[in-house]
């Protein structure tokens, strides 16, 4: 049996314990981990080969393939919801990363391994924002949609700090190269078992249809799909900032702990925004901030940059790893806020695509920063490095001071439950 919707009687911890949220839920986690653990390990494979300029752009070319690619992939499965398309993605995504780990380890030309990473980029299925698309179909009422996306969100960041640590040690084990060719077999399994759980439960069958308001909409506006439309902008400017400010210590932090010859903070300095980001996410999806979401997205957006603002200062390790906790501790509430802000904007035809744009926008800003950083690590200019991320952070927070209200949805919203208002019912309640 494939439920499609929640009875109204399910309980919020029923929702996150019952099929089909639970195996969504787990898959989805597992295959965070590995793709997270996948550009650490590679980075460090190619690092070794190649030193870290050619490494950070690698890796910093197949995460912008990623973003900019990623709402034209969601745009096909929102237009026309095919699996047969999703499963092409997937299908063709583990071929080329097959090749990429047989190119690391025959040392082919580093520019071949470029194209094939850049290849894999441009072809992985966008199964996270299709899930997150789904999630309001698999829930009743505002209380038990924060509830789902911030279990999805919290479990997100906590693969983030899983896989650094599992991919230090593994490389501490199995050697770099060795590791990449293990986190690549790992891939192939969860992707495999996210691509059937997509397909068993539907998430991309139900393309939208073009309502009668949206015809003759004009062709700027059919290309620049969300981005069309200026609140689901202002949504992404904040998470561009965080892109900038964590793409770069990705690729600064294993090389700035190797020049000081502390290998064994690679893994807990990677994971140490994350760490804050399962302590926030878990405290933001238990208390009760009684504020509209808008004002809540400016306050985490303040919260993140202002101690991003200090990198410059942050020479020693533990006050490095030290900020990025606190840090940390506003990103998975904020991306929280994006979701839950992103389902009372989008409108169906555009849903998955604009799901996809959370982490475009940061990966985009991320892939930038890699190969900035990856060059000034290269001739070991940290100072400089450090001094870029601040002011990355510093213009996070202009724009959270600058930025407009918005205190109420607009009127095109769809028919997702409202964000604000009282409780009405014992599961209903205003997301907080």
């Amino acid at each position: 049996m494939t439920p499609t919707t929640t009875p109204p009687q399910t309980s919020t911890r029923q929702l996150l314990t019952r099929m089909p949220v639970l195996p969504l839920l787990t898959i989805a986690f597992l295959t965070r981990v590995t793709v997270a653990a996948l550009p650490i390990t590679l980075l460090l494979t190619l690092a070794h080969t190649y030193g870290y300029a050619r490494a950070g752009a690698v890796n910093g070319g197949y995460t912008l393939v990623l973003a900019f690619l990623a709402p034209l992939r969601a745009r096909i499965l929102d237009r026309w919801g095919t699996g047969r398309a999703l499963v092409l993605m997937g299908a063709t995504t583990m071929t080329l990363m097959t090749l990429v780990a047989i190119s690391t380890a025959a040392r082919w030309p580093w520019w071949t391994t470029l194209l094939l990473t850049i290849g894999a980029g441009s072809t992985t299925p966008p199964l996270n924002a299709a899930l997150r698309a789904s999630w309001r179909r698999l829930t009743t009422g505002p209380a038990q949609l924060k509830a789902v996306h911030s279990a999805d969100s919290i479990l997100e960041e906590a693969g983030f700090v899983l896989a650094p640590l599992a991919a230090g040690a593994a490389i501490a084990l199995l050697g770099a190269g060795r590791a990449y060719e293990v986190t690549v077999a790992c891939y192939l399994l969860v992707v495999t078992a996210y691509l059937t759980a997509a397909h068993h439960y539907r998430l991309t069958h139900h393309p939208a249809t073009t309502t009668k308001q949206e015809t003759g909409t004009p062709r700027r506006k059919s290309w620049l799909g969300p981005l069309a439309r200026p609140r689901i902008v202002a949504i992404m400017l904040p998470l561009l900032v965080m892109g900038c400010v964590f793409g770069g210590t990705g690729v600064l932090l294993p090389a700035y702990a190797q020049a000081h010859h502390a290998t064994a903070w690679i893994g807990p300095l990677l994971a140490a925004t994350s760490t804050g980001g399962v302590i926030g996410g878990l405290l933001y999806a238990t208390i009760t901030w009684n504020q509209a979401l808008w004002q809540k997205y400016r306050l985490l957006t303040l919260g993140f940059a202002i101690p991003a603002c200090f990198l410059v200062l942050a020479h020693p390790l533990w006050l490095l790893a030290l900020l990025l906790v606190v840090c940390g501790l506003f990103i998975t509430p904020l991306f929280i806020n994006a979701f839950l802000l992103l389902d009372a904007t989008a409108t169906d035809d555009i849903r998955i695509e604009a799901n996809t744009w959370v982490g475009a926008s940061t990966d985009i800003a991320n892939g930038i920063l890699a190969i900035i950083i990856g060059t000034l690590t290269a001739h070991q200019n940290w100072n400089t490095a450090l001094l870029l991320l601040s002011c990355c952070a510093t213009a996070g927070v202009v724009i959270a001071l600058a930025s407009p209200r918005h205190d109420h949805p607009p009127a095109h919203a769809g028919t997702q439950p409202p964000l604000t208002g009282t409780t009405t019912g014992p599961h209903t309640a205003s997301p907080s």
